[in-house]
């Protein structure tokens, strides 16, 4: 069986939107919510939580898009 791991993450992006960021990691993942949860001048801070079988995928991804901070990664 393939592990799986929850990704609970913040991603600080200035050119990006939650439909932007939803729609480029769905297929890489079950349960998928991106919520803006910050705002600043010119960028946002958005909440990310998935189920992915590679979180090295979703973080690659997620670093051309913008900062990831706050990662927690549980497995199982």
């Amino acid at each position: 069986m393939i592990p799986r791991y929850r990704l609970e993450f913040i991603l600080h992006s200035k050119n990006s939107s939650p439909k932007v960021i939803k729609s480029s990691l769905e297929e890489f993942g079950n349960d998928l919510t991106v919520h803006p949860s910050q705002k600043e001048a010119g960028s946002c801070d958005y909440k990310v939580n998935m189920t992915t079988e590679d979180p090295t995928l979703v973080f690659d991804l997620c670093s051309q898009m913008g900062r990831i901070r706050s990662i927690k990664v549980h497995e199982g």
